[in-house]
């Protein structure tokens, strides 16, 4: 193998392992196009310096303009799942009651509500809440609230463990 194709070999290879430490969604479709290179010049249909080049310049941005887009919204779900786990993030909010400023159901993230100054979209856990109804937030997934009907006899915990909060009879508080 000579020096020129090893070099596009490993330099392609760092790459795609650079974006694996450090996601950016360009440096692997860089060390792809330079494996491809690579293995076009290890079989010998490019051999000189100046169409190697040209060639890994086509190959990046052939793989780029259609590829990135979908790379960056996959991995902007995975980071989505990992806050919409961060419960110490928004315990404060868990339990609040808003206000439903569009349709919400249990079927579609279509709902939003008004909280804290500002639209949110909503889903709801169970059953439809119209425009103008009372809705209490359980948790928050990415950008989307997840609600409940009001129960003001329920509390949440820290960690959105529902706690029943038991009133005693009325008739057994006047016999005391």
């Amino acid at each position: 193998m000579d020096p020129l194709t090893l070099a596009f070999l490993v330099g392609g290879i760092a790459l795609i392992v650079s974006e694996i430490k450090l996601p950016g969604a360009v440096a692997g479709f860089f060390g792809i196009a330079a494996v491809l290179t690579a293995g076009l010049r290890g079989i010998g249909l490019v051999d000189s310096l100046p169409v190697s080049l040209l060639l890994w310049g086509v190959l990046t941005t052939a793989l780029i303009i259609p590829l990135r887009p979908m790379a960056k919204k996959i991995a902007g779900r995975a980071e989505v799942r990992k806050d919409a786990t961060d419960v110490e993030h928004d315990r404060d909010a868990m339990g609040e009651i808003v206000e439903v400023v569009e349709d919400i159901s249990d079927e579609n993230d279509l709902g939003r509500i008004r909280f804290q100054g500002t639209t949110w979209q909503a889903r709801s856990t169970t059953g439809v809440f119209k425009k103008g109804d009372k809705a209490q937030l359980v948790y928050r997934d990415g950008s989307l609230w997840v609600v409940e009907p009001v129960n003001e006899a329920v509390a949440r915990d820290l960690f959105g463990q529902v706690e029943q909060t038991v009133e005693a009879p009325a008739d057994v508080v006047a016999k005391r």
